[in-house]
């Protein structure tokens, strides 16, 4: 009988993300079909919709790790004091939870998942979120050497044409270019290569796009000092065992036990970085060679290192989430199916 109990509750849960899907994803297109005539107006208002639109996507998302009991305990800078300023956030990239668990990150601050963009792989925008991804302006990165060539020279379009414009503050990048199980050979190989740390809990970063960034809108750039990036974010995910981390499918049914994840946030200011590419990238190894040393002695004593580097670093707190402002956003999706539905079918059997 508790194996039915269970099997039925991992059923209830897929069946109300697939739900959620349906729903909300139409429902995001249909507001933006229904207000965009406010950008013949005032292109800027339309862009507040849109990304208050897109916020509450991810706040349902986030709302899918809450409600399984995957909880997240914060440590090291405050990201409520740095919000205020423009941010690059590095996380290091081990699953398909990683998203979702940023997602839930982002919404819990309310106004910060509005002026987010993600850069993400090529492959994310042809799923069903990936769609609203690429209605939202966010960057998507071609696979491949000759692809990532080509893609370094977009995302410097893409930055002065979509990210200042639409007056986005903070940037997600992941360094590592995929997940750790799919990245670590060719990371070990690369290591040997070069004479650089073999790093056995996340890999060796890639910098091309952070060059890109930094050439863009770092201080060093062309632009306003009020449009320069100030602040890099690194942050440190660790999930509570090496080699398993939590993964989508654990999101959507909820199988895995409860557990807390560890993130951990070091910031440093951009106009304190290096100057060229090579010292750059000689900079972001040891950032996560120290990654590494952190998140080995997680995994080894079961005890975060939150104060590693930094002995005045925040202790790990858990976020706290607003279950109210779940309950109101499902409504306003319920409300908005409803809606449309009533439209589409009055507008067929007018012209019927």
């Amino acid at each position: 009988m508790p194996a039915l109990r269970v099997l039925i509750v991992y059923t209830l849960r897929t069946i109300w993300v697939l739900l959620c899907n349906a729903i909300c994803i139409p429902c995001y297109l249909g507001w933006l079909l229904l207000v965009s005539p406010t950008y013949l107006v005032s292109p800027s208002l339309f862009n507040q919709l849109e990304q208050v639109f897109f916020s509450w996507l991810l706040t349902i998302v986030s709302c899918w790790c809450w409600s399984a009991g995957y909880q997240l305990a914060e440590s090291g800078a405050s990201l409520d004091h740095l919000q205020h300023h423009r941010l690059l956030i590095l996380p290091n990239h081990q699953s398909t939870a990683d998203v979702p668990l940023l997602m839930t990150i982002f919404s819990s601050r309310v106004g910060f998942c509005n002026k987010v963009m993600w850069i993400m792989d090529n492959v994310f925008k042809f799923t069903n979120f990936g769609f609203c991804s690429w209605m939202h302006d966010d960057f998507f990165i071609k696979s491949g050497k000759a692809g990532r060539l080509s893609t370094l020279v977009d995302l410097k379009e893409h930055l002065t044409s979509v990210f200042l414009p639409k007056n986005r503050r903070y940037l997600v990048l992941f360094p590592e270019g995929g997940f750790l199980h799919k990245r670590k050979a060719i990371s070990h190989e690369y290591a040997k290569k070069k004479d650089l740390p073999l790093l056995e809990h996340c890999t060796l970063p890639r910098t091309g796009a952070l060059d890109v960034i930094m050439d863009v809108l770092g201080p060093a750039s062309q632009q306003a000092a009020s449009q320069k990036m100030e602040k890099i974010i690194d942050m440190t995910v660790a999930f509570p065992s090496s080699g398993h981390p939590l993964d989508l499918l654990a999101i959507v049914t909820g199988w895995r036990q409860p557990f807390v994840t560890h993130v951990h946030y070091r910031e440093f200011d951009c106009k304190d970085l290096p100057n060229t590419s090579e010292e750059l990238f000689t900079w972001m190894v040891k950032l996560y060679t120290e990654k590494e040393e952190m998140l080995d002695k997680y995994y080894k004593t079961g005890e975060f290192p939150h104060d590693l580097f930094d002995k005045n670093a925040q202790p790990p707190k858990i976020i706290e989430q607003d279950p109210f402002r779940y309950l109101m956003i499902h409504l306003f999706y319920i409300t908005s199916v409803i809606m449309f539905y009533t439209i589409i079918m009055t507008a067929y059997q007018l012209f019927t």
